[in-house]
């Protein structure tokens, strides 16, 4: 009798010790795929991302006529975003994505459009920097509001991207954007943005990034300067899927609007969750 009480309780431990290690090895031993700089080695990625954004100011997009102004601003605007990844190598990919948005400006008409982009990325790696470079190109269709000189655009977007590790789990960065972005009647402006921010592993299963954004463009009428705070975190639910929320909010907005009682963009800002899983 004792010696089944004792294979009974050996055969329990052994189950139980089974089972926590390969819940724990589910979230460990494959790469961080929520890090910026990272590339899936021969396979796919897959990143679905819905986002929710109060719009102060976008002054590429024209409002309707009756709205008696030639920007718009106070909008709401809702977009689901898919993005597929593939990794050639372990240093370079290629990657797509379509994205549906849908905007509903205050007291006027909603409108909605697709877009359709593809770029590729290359990662240069030694012991203490990683560099990224990266260049897409993402084309814009309007429905609606199709009577207005904006009806489509495209934007050619090229980066650049370094960071280091600066502890034993933070992973510092900075990041340039070069966008040049023509729409309507061969109407285009180019806009920059530069980026600071640190990847952290906050977690054995949870990873989060925090960072400043300064945004200025060279749009005529307009020239936006703005600072943008933006965070989000992740959670690891298995090795190859993580789950994730993030956020953003403009600190500060200026413009050179000549009109009275001219929007800017502080105070705007977006809400998100994503889902990345890796096949």
């Amino acid at each position: 009798m004792k010696k089944i009480l004792y294979a009974t309780v050996f055969t329990l431990t052994a189950f139980s010790a089974q089972a926590q290690e390969q819940s724990k090895t589910a979230t460990q031993g494959f790469a961080d795929m929520t890090n910026p700089f990272y590339i899936t080695d021969r396979g796919f990625m897959l990143d679905s991302k819905l986002t929710y954004s109060n719009v102060k100011l976008d002054a590429s997009i024209n409002a309707p006529r009756k709205a008696g102004y030639p920007v718009l601003k106070n909008a709401r605007k809702s977009a689901l975003t898919e993005t597929l990844t593939y990794g050639i190598t372990g240093t370079w990919a290629v990657y797509g994505s379509v994205g549906f948005d849908w905007t509903k400006k205050d007291g006027a008409a909603s409108f909605h459009d697709w877009e359709w982009m593809i770029g590729t990325k290359v990662n240069t790696i030694d012991e203490a920097w990683r560099v990224q470079i990266g260049a897409d190109v993402t084309r814009t269709d309007f429905s609606k509001w199709k009577e207005r000189s904006n009806e489509d655009q495209k934007d050619t977007h090229l980066y650049v991207m370094a960071g280091t590790e600066t502890g034993e789990k933070v992973f510092a960065y900075t990041r340039l954007d070069y966008h040049n972005i023509g729409y309507g009647n061969d109407q285009q402006y180019d806009e920059y943005d530069i980026t600071g921010a640190m990847h952290i592993q906050a977690g054995e299963h949870t990873t989060a990034d925090v960072g400043l954004r300064f945004s200025w463009d060279t749009m005529d009428h307009v020239r936006n300067k703005d600072l943008t705070f933006f965070a989000d975190g992740n959670l690891f639910v298995y090795r190859n899927m993580a789950l994730g929320v993030s956020a953003e909010y403009v600190l500060a907005g200026t413009n050179n609007i000549k009109e009275p009682y001219a929007p800017d963009d502080q105070g705007a800002y977006s809400l998100g969750f994503n889902v990345k899983y890796e096949f």
